[in-house]
């Protein structure tokens, strides 16, 4: 048997996070620049703080549409026989993951405020497990969002978080560096 994995899974890996990736950029774009400054008002300040919005919740279905455009258009260039046609609709596939992508997110929020740890800062004492989870909330939620409409094995579910989590750092850290994010976790 042979560990390795084979590279049309890898490329599924890849193809499934396109969504994920697109919109976070997306997402961040949006937030930076202000825009839809109208929607900017918290969830549910004292659960979630004030950076969890309802304009993420209308942009990040909006945002991930692109990716998942972009990752059904790569589906079909390279022939793949992978689950993302299998959903017809790129609208309502961004939307699922968009939704997943947001309410993912929130959990994580509500523990840190719980811990007493304020909007957009990591605790000392947890510092690390909160710097991987918040780069990995996202990418869970967007899988399991994935799991409920297409059928895709969990080893490539758990796969995607992998890569998503570690894609999700990499491009905060890039988006800090320049001037885009306020801060690199």
């Amino acid at each position: 048997m042979n560990p390795s994995l084979p590279s049309h899974e890898l490329f599924r890996v890849f193809l499934l996070s396109v969504p994920l990736i697109v919109g976070g950029i997306l997402h961040m774009i949006v937030v930076k620049a202000d825009i839809l400054s109208y929607l900017k008002k918290p969830i549910h300040q004292r659960w979630f703080g004030q950076n969890k919005t309802w304009r993420g919740f209308v942009v990040m279905p909006l945002a991930t549409w692109p990716g998942v455009i972009l990752a059904q258009y790569l589906e079909r260039v390279f022939e793949l026989n992978t689950p993302l046609l299998i959903f017809h609709s790129s609208l309502i596939l961004a939307f699922v993951l968009g939704t997943g992508y947001c309410l993912a997110e929130l959990p994580n929020s509500f523990i840190k405020r719980k811990l007493g740890i304020k909007e957009g800062q990591t605790s000392d004492r947890y510092k690390w497990f909160f710097v991987v989870l918040d780069q990995a909330d996202s990418a869970i939620g967007c899988m399991l969002a994935y799991k409920l409409v297409i059928p895709i094995s969990w080893k490539i579910v758990l796969l995607t978080i992998i890569f998503g989590t570690i894609i999700h750092l990499l491009i905060n850290v890039s988006l800090y560096k320049v001037g885009i994010r306020k801060n690199p976790f």
